[in-house]
C-alpha cells in the first residue's frame, strides 16, 4: 500500500473513501482499515495539503522530498490573494510560522489551534481564520512543512507537525524542488503535457518550463493525438511497442481516482470531450467511472443505508453478458470493501 502511495507521488484524499477506493483498485487484499492503521498507528502515510492545495496521502518518508516544491508555490504572496483575503504578507508569515512553533505530535483541533494562534499573535479575529473548512490560511503552513492531518477527534479533524509526528526534519523550500517530482509524476502517468502538469502541481506553466528545462534529457517531447507531451527518455521503446488493452478488460476507478485525474483534456480517445462533463463535474467533483480498455466508458455511483449498499453503474455503451458479469463482480467485491457487514445491491443501467 505504501509503495502504491509512493509510485504515484500522492494519492488525492479530499474525499478519504475515494483515496481507499483509489488504493483497493491496486492493492490485492486491502481493507479499509489497513489505511487508517498507516495513518494514525504506524505513521508510514501521512495526510496533507499537496498538489492543487488538496488533501492527499503520501508516503511518510518522502514528504520532505514533496516540501522542498510545495514551498515554492507562493500564490498566497501575490498582490491578488492578499488583497482578496484582506491580509498582508507580514501577517501570513507570522501565522505560519507560528503554527510550525505551536503545534508538536500531540493533535490539536482546529479550535484549539485558533486559540493558540491568538493568545500568541494578539489577534483573535486574524487567528479565527484559521478555523475555516477550506483551510485557506492553513495550506501555505502545510506547503512549508509545518502542518499535516492528526487522527480525528470525533467529528473534528486534528493537526500536528509532521517533523515532530514523523519524526524526520523538514527541508527548506527549493527552487529545483519541483523537479524531482515532475520525473515520478511521469513515470507512473507518461503523456502529459505541459498545461497539464501545471494543473496537475497547480502552477504557472513557466514554472512547469523552467523545471523541464533543469531535468533536461531525462525528458523527452512526444506526439500524443496531436499534442506535444512529455515522457520519460528511458520510457519511450517500452511505450511505443506497447498494445492497448482490449475494450473486455473492465474495470471500475473510485472518485478522483488518479487515473482519471491525469487523463489531459486532449486525450479524447480516453475520455470524449463530449462526455468530460459527466466525469469532472461542477465544484471540482471527479466521478467514479467505468473503464473500458483503458478508457472510460461509463460512471457509477454508491449509496449506503441502513438495508445494505446499493451500487449503479451507467455505461455509455452496451456491455456483453461476460462484461455485465465483471463489472457486477467488481462492484460487489467494492461495495463489501466499502461496507464489509452489509448486502450488495448492483443495477446496470441501460447505456446513454
Amino acid at each position: 500500500m505504501v509503495e502504491t502511495v509512493r509510485a504515484h507521488v500522492a494519492i488525492q484524499a479530499q474525499v478519504m473513501s475515494s483515496a481507499e477506493l483509489a488504493l483497493r483498485a491496486r492493492v490485492r487484499g486491502l481493507r479499509r482499515d489497513d489505511v487508517r492503521t498507516a495513518l494514525w498507528t504506524d505513521r508510514t502515510l501521512v495526510k496533507t495539503w499537496a498538489m492543487r492545495g488538496t488533501l492527499h496521502l503520501v508516503a511518510a518518508d518522502e514528504l520532505p522530498e514533496l516540501v522542498r516544491g510545495l514551498g515554492t508555490r507562493l500564490g498566497w504572496q501575490t498582490a491578488v490573494w492578499l488583497r482578496y483575503f484582506k491580509v498582508t504578507k507580514d501577517e501570513m508569515v507570522a501565522l505560519q510560522d507560528a503554527i510550525g512553533e505551536l503545534l508538536s505530535d500531540e493533535p490539536m483541533t482546529r479550535q484549539e489551534l485558533a486559540d493558540a494562534l491568538a493568545a500568541k499573535l494578539g489577534d483573535p479575529a486574524f487567528a479565527e481564520r484559521v478555523t475555516s473548512s477550506w483551510g485557506t490560511f492553513l495550506k501555505p503552513a502545510a506547503g512549508r512543512g509545518f502542518l499535516a492531518f492528526g487522527p480525528e477527534r470525533g467529528r473534528n479533524v486534528t493537526f500536528v507537525h509532521p517533523a515532530h509526528w514523523l519524526g524526520i526534519e523538514m527541508p527548506e523550500p527549493a527552487d529545483d524542488g519541483f523537479d524531482a517530482v515532475i520525473v515520478r509524476h511521469l513515470a507512473v502517468f507518461p503523456g502529459a503535457s505541459k498545461g497539464e502538469l501545471a494543473r496537475w502541481w497547480g502552477t504557472a506553466a513557466s514554472r512547469v518550463t523552467a523545471a523541464t528545462r533543469r531535468v533536461g534529457d531525462r525528458l523527452v517531447l512526444v506526439d500524443v493525438e496531436g499534442t506535444k507531451a512529455y515522457v520519460l527518455a528511458e520510457d519511450v521503446d517500452a511505450l511505443s511497442a506497447a498494445e492497448p488493452l482490449p475494450d473486455a478488460t473492465i474495470r471500475l476507478l473510485g472518485g478522483f481516482d488518479p487515473y482519471t485525474l491525469s487523463l489531459q483534456k486532449e486525450a479524447e480517445p480516453l475520455l470524449p470531450i463530449a462526455r468530460r462533463p459527466l466525469v469532472s463535474r461542477t465544484a471540482g467533483w471527479i466521478s467514479a467511472v467505468l473503464l473500458s480498455g483503458g478508457a472510460v466508458r461509463g460512471t457509477w455511483v454508491h449509496e449506503t443505508k441502513p438495508a445494505g449498499t446499493t451500487i449503479e453503474v451507467s455505461p455509455w455503451r452496451r456491455l456483453t453478458k461476460a462484461e455485465n458479469r465483471t463489472v457486477e463482480a467488481e462492484a460487489q467485491a467494492i461495495g463489501s470493501f466499502l461496507e464489509p457487514a452489509r448486502d450488495v445491491r448492483v443495477m446496470v443501467r441501460p447505456p446513454s
